[in-house]
């Protein structure tokens, strides 16, 4: 399980003609690593997020893909709450990068680790 403690936030909306399921919503995430080797992140909101996992980490760097129906409420928990961590589970298999867990609040307290996600 990693944390990164945000300290900044740039939030945008995206939409492409040529693609109706490209993502809507993106926020991009900075701070310091609290746990884990994160120290940036930017979550994408997909009207259709692919099925296989909820984000991956590429070096330093988080990348989620989130449904945008969990945009409001994440925007919501950075602009009213201080301070904000970004709470990630990666697979347990070290081959994969992929994570099956992300959150966002002032606290990383009811996250679990587990093997897998059973909903995966």
């Amino acid at each position: 399980m990693g944390t990164l403690n945000v300290t900044e936030y740039r939030v945008g909306t995206n939409r492409s003609r040529t693609n109706a399921n490209a993502h809507r919503f993106f926020l991009s995430l900075s701070g310091a690593s609290a746990s884990g080797p994160v120290s940036a992140a930017v979550i994408y909101f997909w009207p259709v997020k692919p099925a296989d996992t909820v984000g991956y980490v590429a070096g330093s760097r988080l990348v989620g893909m989130l449904d945008d129906s969990d945009f409001q409420y994440w925007y919501d928990i950075l602009r009213n709450e201080a301070p904000v961590r970004v709470t990630y589970v990666e697979n347990s298999d070290p081959s994969e990068n992929r994570v099956w867990h992300i959150s966002v609040g002032t606290t990383d307290e009811g996250v679990g680790e587990g093997p897998e996600d059973p909903d995966a």
